[in-house]
């Protein structure tokens, strides 16, 4: 992960610290334009006059708001700061203070968290956690940052608390349900569904089974009672939708007779759209077989590019040369774990396979991000893979992330993609990019990949599954062929930075994702029976 800390680590041991913190400031992950972005020391100086800012809080399971006031507390800074009094209000929570200690007890719930004035530490039930920014004692009053409760409170609530810094509103509860609208329709021998989003979404259909379409859609929220239904239209038998992390799941039970569905996209990117047909039998035998072996749904969305072999992986390790991306405590730089895995990553690849592996770096060199998947796409590469690895204020953060490109759909995945840009300096219009990418020919095939690695190295090497997650990170945009990121662990997490650091962790890791890239060309290279996959992907025009 890119931070401040190529710039910082001249200065000194403590502004290093600092500029790794300064990143986390600003709410959302975005990178922080106030004066302490430049001068990390500054981060801490508070403005005992700032005047008080007003803010809608939304309550998202009963659609009620209500205004709020607050205080941008630190000098030059966007980071909005609560009264206690206020936080407890919104929360319904209880406030138990310390005088002597200047401590504050927050009870939501059966969940107690404890802050202290003017320091960064919270004492949360699944243990301590460092906020990026302290709690301030101004006025008589104790002053909570934002950040406290949409990544400490929240997550530990199992409740969603989301900041939208342009609207300047705070949303309380539920998501908004972005997938919350299905309709059907009948026409001959073909039953068309229609899903309607409030936004245009990457997503992936596949079949996992005899007579079950999946239809997953990457950062959607679904609406359950208004997309299930039970009863059979058409081909269609019965529909059921469910929250999977970020993602909408949504399962459709369809006839015997569904022999080929496609989709493809209405209404700007709104409207997904399946398409079942039914199969065309000939006049004889009658009646019309049944069974598995004669009508069924293929495994698996096959889109054209899935039936492109393999041949060439481009392993891209972040960072290097003067970039170091994120350090951790012990003082183990990123861009060494990365260029160590990816080492090992091409050793183990052209061991178990007849497969060609390219380093964007052999050595500790830097290289512009637009450079790397140029250098996939003139080495003729089939997959590229890029390495990189996390860093968060909240030590307890470990596990592993994949990403593919689209537009971040979560706060989290905005920070993630805010740091790994920063080495690219200003951003051209990036979602303007990728938002033509997502209609590209690799959406599909990037995100299968992403699933297939994701799953496969947190199965073999016991690893927390933190999920794969969509993003525009800069180094993907223009890699002519399916492209992961992956976050191969914290540096921010003691035990985690250590066995990064480690050459036989560094080994095994190598091993998880190279099985997981070889399970993966096996699969798209077999022969399947034709359906139509996501409808991001364009026709099929050759490489």
């Amino acid at each position: 992960m890119i931070t401040m800390a190529a710039a910082a680590a001249q200065r000194g041991p403590l502004t290093l610290l600092l500029a790794l913190l300064a990143l986390a400031a600003v709410p959302g992950g975005a990178p922080a334009q106030a004066p302490f972005a430049a001068d990390p020391l500054l981060a801490f100086t508070v403005d005992p006059d700032a005047p008080l800012v007003d803010l809608t809080v939304r309550f998202e399971a009963s659609g009620e708001t209500r205004a709020v006031q607050g205080r941008r507390l630190l000098v030059g800074a966007e980071v909005i700061y609560l009264r206690s009094a206020s936080v407890a209000s919104l929360l319904n929570a209880g406030r138990y203070w310390q005088e002597a200690l200047r401590r504050l007890d927050l009870k939501v719930g059966e969940r107690e968290f404890t802050l202290t004035a003017d320091s960064r530490l919270v004492v949360a039930p699944d243990g301590e956690t460092l906020l990026p920014v302290p709690v301030l004692d101004q006025g008589g009053d104790l002053w909570l940052p934002l950040v406290l409760l949409t990544e400490v409170v929240g997550p530990a609530l199992g409740d969603r608390i989301a900041w939208d810094p342009q609207q300047r509103r705070l949303s309380i509860g539920v998501p908004i349900h972005t997938v919350a609208a299905l309709r059907t329709e009948t026409l001959g021998r073909t039953t068309v569904v229609h899903v309607e989003c409030r936004d245009a979404f990457a997503y992936r259909a596949s079949s996992p089974s005899q007579g079950v379409i999946e239809l997953k859609i990457y950062g959607g929220a679904v609406d359950a009672a208004a997309i299930d239904q039970s009863r059979r239209r058409g081909l269609l038998l019965s529909v059921r939708g469910r929250q999977q992390g970020d993602d909408a799941l949504l399962t459709f039970a369809v006839d015997e007779l569904v022999g080929r569905y496609r989709t493809y996209t209405a209404e700007g990117g709104r409207e997904i759209v399946l398409v079942l047909e039914e199969e065309q039998v000939a006049s004889l035998p009658s009646p019309v077989p049944h069974g598995p072996a004669q009508l069924n749904i293929a495994q698996g969305p096959v889109d054209v590019t899935a039936a492109t072999a393999v041949r060439t992986v481009v392993v891209d390790p972040g960072h290097g040369g003067h970039d170091v991306g994120a350090v951790g405590a012990r003082g183990i730089l990123e861009k060494d774990v990365n260029l160590g895995v990816a080492q090992e990553l091409r050793r183990y690849l052209e061991r178990e396979s007849d497969l060609k592996v390219v380093l964007t770096r052999e050595r500790d060199d830097y290289l512009e991000l637009a450079d790397r998947a140029e250098l996939a796409n003139t080495r003729g590469g089939d997959l590229f893979i890029s390495l990189h690895c996390n860093s968060w204020f909240n030590g307890a953060a470990h596990g592993l992330e994949t990403y593919f490109l689209s537009p971040a759909r979560s706060e989290w995945a905005r920070s993630v993609e805010a740091a790994e840009n920063a080495a690219g300096g200003e951003p051209d219009d990036v979602e303007f990019i990728v938002w033509e990418l997502v209609q590209n020919r690799f959406i599909s095939a990037s995100s299968r990949l992403a699933e297939t690695v994701q799953a496969g190295v947190c199965r073999d090497l016991g690893l927390p599954d933190r999920g794969v997650r969509q993003a525009g990170f800069r180094v993907l945009v223009g890699a002519y062929m399916p492209a992961i990121l992956i976050e191969l662990g914290f540096l921010s997490h003691g035990k985690e930075e250590q066995r990064l650091g480690e050459r036989s962790y560094q080994r095994e890791l190598a091993r998880a994702i190279g099985d997981a890239i070889l399970a993966y060309r096996d699969a798209a290279g077999l022969p399947q029976a034709r359906t139509d996959g996501a409808a991001a992907e364009g026709p099929e025009d050759g490489r």
